[in-house]
C-alpha cells in the first residue's frame, strides 16, 4: 500500500494545493475497511484509476458509486468510502477558489456533490484516465496530469477576484477569520465580498473557517493521538471543548473519539499486504 502527498511544479502551485496518491491491494478474503470522509476543505478533480468507490450518506444510508472521474465540490458533512480490494487513486486538490476558474461553474453547483467529470470537461479527461492506467510508474502518472492541467489553465482567463489568496488565508489560519477584514482586503462590501466568496467556493466564507478550523482539529489529533481534546480545542482557536464537540458532530455526525476510532480502522490506516510489485 501507498499513499503519499506530492507538491505540483512551480508553475502549477498557485492553482493546485497538492496531489494525493493511495494505491492498494487487500487479499479478497478480508473485508475492506470502511473510510470515514467528514467535512474538508478540499475541492478538486478524482482519479479513480484502478477500482471504484462507493460513497454511503451514514444518515440515510444512500449509497453511490462514483464514476471514474469526478469533480468534487466542498463537502460539508461526513460520508463513508467504500473502495474495492484494488484500488489506485490520484487526486488533485485545487487551490481554494482556483477550482471554479478551472471549470467556470459557480461551485454551489457542486456543494457536496461528486460529478462525472467528463459532463463537465469533455472526452479528453477521460482519455487521461486512461492514460493513467496505462502509465508504467507515479512518476509519469504525475507528468500526465500535469501536462494536462497545465494545458488547459494556460487557456482559461486568469482575471478574476482575489479569492485565491483569501482562500489560502482563511485555509491555512481560519481562527483569525474576520468578514469585515476580508471584504476590505477584496475591496468590496461584506456583502458583495460574500456573495462572490460563495459563487467561488460554494459555501460563505464564515461557513469555510468553521469547516476548516474543524479539518485542523481532526488532523491535529490524527497525527498527534496522545494531546488531549481540550489542548487540540485551545490551539485551533475553539473558545472551549463543547465547541469543538459541536463542530465535529456536525461535520463528521460523530463525537470526537468516536471519529478517531473509525479513522484508525479506515483503509489508509490498516497494514494492507500484497503490494502491486510494479508499483513499489
Amino acid at each position: 500500500m501507498i499513499q503519499q502527498s506530492f507538491l505540483p511544479g512551480p508553475h502549477l502551485q498557485k492553482y493546485i494545493r497538492e496531489y494525493v496518491l493511495i494505491h492498494l491491494e487487500i487479499d479478497k478474503n478480508l473485508e475492506v475497511p470502511i473510510k470515514p470522509y467528514p467535512a474538508n476543505p478540499e475541492q478538486g478533480i478524482t482519479f479513480y484509476v484502478k477500482g471504484f468507490v462507493t460513497s454511503v450518506d451514514p444518515v440515510t444510508s444512500i449509497a453511490e458509486k462514483r464514476p471514474s472521474t469526478v469533480i468534487f465540490g466542498q463537502p460539508i458533512s461526513r460520508q463513508n468510502l467504500q473502495p474495492t480490494h484494488e484500488y489506485l487513486m490520484l487526486d488533485i486538490r485545487f487551490q481554494p477558489g482556483a477550482l471554479y476558474n478551472f471549470i467556470q461553474i459557480p461551485l454551489t453547483e457542486f456543494l457536496h456533490r461528486n460529478i462525472d467529470a467528463e459532463l463537465v470537461l469533455g472526452r479528453e479527461i477521460r482519455e487521461v484516465n486512461e492514460e493513467l492506467a496505462d502509465a508504467p510508474d507515479y512518476e509519469t502518472m504525475l507528468a500526465i496530469v500535469e501536462t494536462y492541467l497545465w494545458t488547459k489553465i494556460r487557456q482559461i482567463n486568469k482575471a478574476n477576484y482575489p479569492f485565491e489568496k483569501i482562500g489560502q488565508l482563511i485555509q491555512d489560519n481560519p481562527q483569525s477569520f474576520s468578514l469585515k477584514k476580508m471584504a476590505k482586503e477584496a475591496c468590496m462590501s461584506p456583502s458583495q465580498f460574500e456573495r462572490k466568496f460563495q459563487r467561488q467556493m460554494g459555501i460563505t466564507p464564515k461557513f469555510f473557517s468553521r469547516i476548516c478550523r474543524f479539518y485542523q482539529a481532526f488532523e491535529l489529533k490524527a497525527c498527534k493521538p496522545t494531546l488531549d481534546w481540550l489542548s487540540i480545542a485551545v490551539w485551533t482557536g475553539y473558545s472551549d471543548y463543547q465547541h469543538l464537540v459541536k463542530d465535529f458532530k456536525q461535520f463528521s455526525g460523530n463525537a470526537p473519539n468516536l471519529l478517531i476510532e473509525d479513522y484508525t480502522s479506515s483503509v489508509e490506516r490498516w497494514h494492507a499486504t500484497g503490494l502491486i510489485p510494479n508499483f513499489v
